[in-house]
């Protein structure tokens, strides 16, 4: 079999043909040029059986960048794979809201809570490196991913291995400028309804309780305390859950704001703490 019609062949098996490019790159450096030109290339048995076996587990729904190891957000390689959520395009939108608002050279203090693989932190570190960021992560899996990505992306963040809610108490009131969060937000009961390739990712990365608002409540309740006066607490929210947040901010906050994403979600919640 020659490159191309191996490329044919496993279109036929996955639609997304943008997918098996991503395959063909990653197991044969061969992208669509390569592809073009060198088609006529034939291939080892071998290789072509263990190139199918990716194809098998992308058939299975297992997420391709779990297959490849690695996934980009605002151009800075991230490193995933089971035990750790995949960075979205949409978190991008919350990272860059807090640079639009301080600016690259801004010098306070930022903690991200539930960091998972650490793309919010280490994309605030590396865009305004003379912040001091922070990131609390429970999962020991996604941690491991955390401090590898800081690695890779070449920086210091502290981070800490630990429940939100207990490590807090590691923490003086009034420390931070910036409280950011993309915690778990589907209800309970919906997580079942998911897309295949997303159960592949952990629950506990999910699961935000029976309305899917747990995390949000806690976080404002509990952390407020930990930000200054003036200073931003900044939220993803998944879909309908803007309002509701709002409101439960707003005991707190004021100058509230609602960002929408690529698809005009209301996807973003920032406020200002009182």
């Amino acid at each position: 079999m020659t490159l191309k019609e191996l490329y044919i062949y496993a279109s036929k098996i996955i639609k997304n043909k943008s997918e098996i490019l991503i395959l063909m790159k990653f197991f044969f450096n061969a992208d669509r040029l390569h592809i073009t030109i060198h088609g006529e290339q034939k291939l080892d048995s071998d290789k072509i059986n263990l190139f199918l076996g990716l194809v098998d587990r992308l058939k299975n729904g297992e997420p391709i960048q779990y297959i490849v190891g690695e996934t980009e957000f605002l151009n800075l390689k991230m490193s995933v794979g089971q035990g750790v959520f995949i960075p979205r395009p949409e978190t991008e939108i919350l990272a860059k809201k807090i640079v639009d608002i301080f600016g690259k050279n801004f010098s306070g203090s930022i903690i991200d809570l539930c960091s998972g693989s650490g793309n919010i932190p280490i994309y605030l570190k590396k865009t305004m490196p003379k912040s001091d960021v922070w990131a609390i992560e429970k999962s020991p899996d996604a941690f491991k991913f955390l401090e590898m990505n800081a690695k890779i992306n070449d920086v210091k963040i502290n981070m800490i291995m630990g429940d939100i809610f207990i490590e807090i108490e590691k923490f003086n009131d009034d420390k931070f400028d910036v409280i950011i969060s993309n915690p778990p937000y589907i209800k309970t009961k919906d997580i079942e309804k998911l897309d295949k390739n997303v159960k592949f990712e952990p629950i506990m990365a999910l699961d935000g309780g029976k309305d899917g608002l747990d995390f949000y409540r806690k976080i404002i309740n509990n952390w407020s305390s930990k930000l200054k006066m003036g200073g931003i607490i900044a939220f993803e929210v998944g879909l309908g859950q803007s309002s509701y947040i709002t409101d439960i901010m707003r005991v707190k906050f004021t100058n509230l704001k609602i960002i929408k994403d690529f698809s005009n979600i209301e996807r973003i919640v920032i406020g200002t703490k009182n």
